[in-house]
């Protein structure tokens, strides 16, 4: 948390230096911009910068420096203007340097106390800074640790889990004549179990992924390839149900392949599962809204209680019981991470019993 100085005007460099030393601060002389700029990259908290030490070329240099920096870093810079009073020249040099972002403007002649109040605010939002990255980096490793334990778990319980349902099935197959039908009865609980736990640690797995998107937006993708990966995925539950799916002319967008087809694949599967007793129809759109698509996914199923359409996108949440509509509560949840991911929001508007409508936003 170091103070650097650059004054190479008289006296001004010693005065800051004595100033900044009274705080219990480390303060750094420095002769020219290219020292200074050196010693910024190997570690700062501030930089007492006097006006007269950068002319245009030198602001130049600071501001390529500054736009090299990581994101989460934003150095404060405190500049001392030239004396005298304000002119054309003075305004425009002023405009230049708070090009270099985080600045401050002290007018001279300036007293101590306030170089050195300038210094600790300084001081107390660079030191915010880094408490953030290390938050950040904390949680880059949280998430990776998360990330791990989901595919242990997924690959080291999936297995014996298919185990249990391939033996319960030959249990069945070759004594059902032993077991007498409440044994098989058992066995059927059993199968069933084993197979809504092995969705659980699929999908869970699904959600550890869609939360660990990168923020950098891909290049602008067919939205229409996914869908149809999506369509075909589910060819069985449509041939099954009867459905009829209208499409819209599909957009291009910035999102991965496998996140939109994910995202088609949950939102059309869950229409065609909550279904009425007529087959459903199920209506895909999209129109543009400023620099995103609105995105729609229409149905004529059995709708969703206004109370429950914000609550249905938490992960776990269920508003029927697996007798009814089997699933494992974390569709939905996995769409609204794969979405917010991707900077865009998604939100359901239904009527119970006249069915429902999702839409989200996807950047352009």
């Amino acid at each position: 948390m170091r103070v650097l100085i650059l004054a190479p005007v008289g006296r001004d460099a010693a005065l800051l230096a004595k100033t900044v030393a009274e705080m219990g601060v480390e303060p750094r002389i420095t002769e020219t911009a290219e020292i200074c700029l050196a010693m910024l990259a190997e570690g700062a908290g501030t930089a007492l910068l006097a006006e007269e030490a950068l002319d245009p070329a030198q602001v130049s240099k600071f501001s390529a420096w500054l736009s090299e920096q990581p994101t989460w870093s934003d150095i404060p810079l405190l500049i001392l203007t030239r004396n005298g009073r304000p002119t054309l020249g003075s305004v425009r040099s002023a405009h230049e340097l708070e090009t270099l972002g985080n600045v401050t403007l002290i007018e001279r002649p300036v007293r101590p106390e306030t170089v050195q109040s300038s210094v600790r605010a300084a001081l107390r939002a660079r030191s915010r800074q880094y408490e953030i990255r290390s938050s950040q980096e904390a949680l880059l490793r949280a998430n990776a640790d998360l990330e791990q334990f989901a595919h242990s778990a997924s690959h080291d319980l999936r297995e014996p889990l298919r185990t249990i349902g391939v033996y319960s099935e030959l249990l069945d197959r070759d004594f059902a004549e032993s077991l007498g039908q409440k044994g098989s009865l058992y066995l059927s609980h059993i199968r069933s179990s084993a197979t809504r736990t092995e969705a659980l640690l699929r999908d869970l797995l699904a959600y550890a992924h869609a939360s660990n998107i990168s923020d950098e937006l891909p290049p602008p993708l067919d939205a229409g390839g996914p869908l149809k990966g999506a369509l075909e995925s589910l060819a069985g539950a449509i041939q099954q149900s009867g459905a009829r799916i209208s499409v819209g002319e599909m957009p291009a967008v910035r999102i991965r392949t496998s996140h939109l087809e994910q995202l088609f694949q949950n939102l059309v599967g869950n229409a065609i599962k909550y279904r009425k007793e007529e087959p459903p129809h199920i209506r895909l759109a999209a129109r543009r809204e400023d620099t995103y698509w609105l995105f729609c996914v229409e149905d004529n199923g059995i709708g969703i209680p206004a109370e429950y359409q914000e609550t249905v996108f938490g992960i776990f949440q269920r508003l029927h019981t697996n007798a009814d509509y089997s699933g494992t509560g974390i569709g939905l949840a996995i769409c609204q991470r794969i979405v917010e991911r991707y900077h865009g929001r998604i939100w359901v508007e239904s009527e119970l019993g006249r069915g429902s409508t999702f839409f989200f936003t996807l950047p352009s």
